[in-house]
């Protein structure tokens, strides 16, 4: 599994705002080196998932929704991916035909479990 440009791009963004407060997307668009038009549509993504808020005009910006403890890494990513899975059958169980006799899909089972726990850690720790 590659985590996209857009994944990476979307926990960058967390980081800093959560490292820096209000701000403004241009500003963590620059400091991160990101294009401001990609980053706007990452925002409106997180905004969406409640990771973010955010505020336009004087004193608008975005900061965090809620304390960075209450959301997990694998919130961001999928707010920007939607849900992570490392394998269409493990998505669709029902679309494959193969699953009740595949070798290889209690292992990709358990391999989706692992990502999603090792991704299941909140910004605080």
């Amino acid at each position: 599994m590659l985590v996209t440009r857009e994944a990476d791009y979307a926990v960058r963004c967390v980081v800093e705002v959560a490292r820096t407060g209000r701000t403004s997307a241009a500003q963590v668009a620059r400091v991160q080196g990101i294009s401001p038009t990609f980053l706007g549509k990452i925002v409106q993504s997180l905004a969406k998932a409640g990771i973010l808020a955010t505020r336009r005009g004087v004193g608008g910006g975005i900061s965090l929704a809620k304390p960075a403890e209450e959301f997990t890494l694998l919130q961001v990513i999928e707010a920007v991916e939607g849900p992570l899975c490392i394998n269409d059958c493990l998505q669709s169980p029902s679309q494959c035909g193969h699953v009740s006799s595949c070798p290889a899909y209690p292992y990709l089972c358990e391999a989706q479990a692992r990502l999603r726990e090792t991704l299941d850690v909140s910004f605080a720790e």
